[in-house]
């Protein structure tokens, strides 16, 4: 019997060997993979900054598992309803949602900050209650998507958050801005829970994130995301509401270095292609692409926030950079929101009653009787007003960028980008003195330099062939008319091609247009 047994373990003798060896080297792979002084303490499955504890060393393992990492996040967004049928765009609720809640307990907020927000929320409630929603005067010949045209559209949301956000500071210094911006975030949220609150009937909590000190924080890793992932990603959560996109962002990706790695890029991609969206005319009549151009502007009121506090904390890095840019951007579409007001005003004031009768030109009746006490108070009472007061702002943050911008950090398309403001307002305002000024400030730029991208290399090209060519002065001082024509195309262009790919990448995810089915 004994002898059997024996024979029987030398015969088998090599499984066992190979067995216990795979069993001795997944401990110790664990042990040691985890760098803990027991193999009971947790397996670290994500990036080691987000645990608490534990000291992680920079390892050279690099496991291969795109495959599995590739199916279990289509799964993951798939449960969280990040992807969604082609052509569908959530909202933040339902029409339906956005009424008041039998819940709301109204008495605690009467006398104090938020009395009027309230007040604004029930008028709100009942908005399209006594209006027409209907879609007349549509261009038959319009290539504008029916899906587009007919979209939901956040009416309560432009009546009661705000489609102004940069209006309130436009006056104050850029870096009291920055400074104030922890304060106005925590604004922002809790006007939002108030809202939600109002709307759902039961007392919203924010959610606070408490971040280590200076010298507690461990380093933080490089985010590894190429161009092609993140374009994946980016089209996958297109359809999200932009607060969801934003929010999810800013959780998952924020944490990762700002200086080193896709992060910087993937902000900028993040605003450009996702958060920024275009507003499209389908009508002779101007009040459909007002509202349009409110519901844009409405959705960069959280960006802005959101934004301006990761700003105090990145100014200097490769991200901050990024957020600047982007900020800038914010401040031009701003002001053409404002001309688009001041034009909409002088259409509700020539509108029949009929006209009136329609929801759309009660919105803008709203969004005007809101605005036209703050637009006194800052002293703006035409777009000039507007055009001065927003590019000087959008210097300071170009200043502010080409000053904290590290290693010359994209500092050729901050000089481009300033240069453009100079012209822009010579132009509007007649003043030669800007237009030399922004000769001045292109001169500046280095075609050479590869710290990050140019994005505006070929206008850059473009002017350096007209500057090559003619003088821009004139026998007189002045500045020349045909280069002055020139210059003026390029800077009226040079955005062309950006904006008819971002039209046809639109289109085709967000607005997709629905073919008739033959009789």
């Amino acid at each position: 019997m004994l002898r059997n047994v024996v024979n029987f373990i030398y015969e088998t003798r090599l499984f066992y060997a190979v067995y216990a060896s795979i069993a001795f080297h997944i401990v110790i792979f664990i042990f040691a993979y985890n760098q803990s002084e027991t193999i009971y303490q947790p397996i670290y499955c994500g990036p080691y900054w987000i645990y608490a504890n534990g000291e992680v060393a920079d390892r050279p393992l690099e496991l291969d598992l795109e495959f599995a990492k590739r199916a279990w996040e289509e799964n993951r967004l798939n449960k969280e309803g990040l992807i969604q049928e082609e052509g569908q765009e959530t909202t933040d609720g339902e029409p339906g949602e956005k009424g008041k809640s039998e819940s709301f307990a109204k008495g605690k907020y009467e006398g104090g900050q938020w009395e009027n927000l309230v007040k604004d929320l029930e008028s709100a409630s009942r908005l399209r209650d006594g209006f027409k929603n209907d879609y007349d005067n549509v261009y038959s010949f319009s290539d504008v998507s029916d899906s587009y045209i007919r979209r939901e559209r956040d009416y309560e949301d432009i009546v009661v958050k705000e489609v102004f956000p940069t209006l309130k500071t436009i006056r104050d210094p850029f870096t009291v801005d920055i400074e104030e911006a922890d304060d106005n975030l925590a604004v922002h949220k809790e006007r939002n829970r108030i809202i939600e609150e109002f709307r759902k009937g039961e007392e919203q909590s924010i959610v606070t994130i408490t971040v280590a000190s200076e010298g507690e924080n461990p380093p933080k890793s490089p985010l590894s995301m190429p161009k092609e992932e993140r374009s994946d990603y980016l089209d996958q959560t297109l359809k999200q509401s932009k607060e969801k996109q934003l929010d999810q962002f800013i959780s998952r990706f924020m944490g990762y270095d700002p200086d080193k790695g896709d992060l910087a890029k993937f902000v900028r991609d993040l605003y450009y292609e996702n958060l920024q969206r275009l507003a499209y005319v389908f009508s002779g009549d101007p009040s459909y692409f007002t509202v349009d151009y409110f519901q844009e502007n409405l959705n960069k009121e959280d960006f802005l926030r959101q934004m301006m506090a990761l700003l105090s904390e990145n100014l200097g890095t490769k991200v901050g950079t990024e957020v600047l840019f982007t900020l800038d951007n914010i401040y031009f579409i701003q002001a053409r929101a404002l001309k688009v007001l001041m034009e909409g005003e002088a259409l509700y004031a020539s509108a029949s009653d009929e006209q009136k009768n329609k929801l759309r030109m009660e919105i803008i009746k709203r969004v005007s009787e809101k605005y036209r006490p703050l637009l006194k108070e800052k002293n703006i009472r035409s777009y000039a007003d507007v055009e001065n007061a927003y590019s000087k702002k959008r210097l300071e943050i170009m200043d502010t960028l080409i000053k904290n911008s590290p290693a010359g950090y994209r500092l050729n398309d901050a000089h481009f980008e300033k240069g453009k403001i100079l012209w822009d307002s010579g132009m509007f305002r007649g003043e030669d003195r800007l237009l030399f000024a922004a000769i001045e400030e292109w001169k500046k730029i280095n075609p050479k330099s590869k710290e990050g991208d140019f994005l505006a290399a070929k206008s850059y090209d473009s002017l350096g062939i007209i500057l090559q060519q003619e003088d821009v002065k004139d026998m007189y001082g002045k500045f020349s008319p045909a280069a002055k024509d020139r210059i003026n195309y390029v800077m009226t262009h040079h955005l062309e091609e950006e904006i008819n790919l971002k039209r046809q990448r639109e289109e085709k995810l967000l607005w997709p247009k629905v073919k008739s089915k033959p009789n």
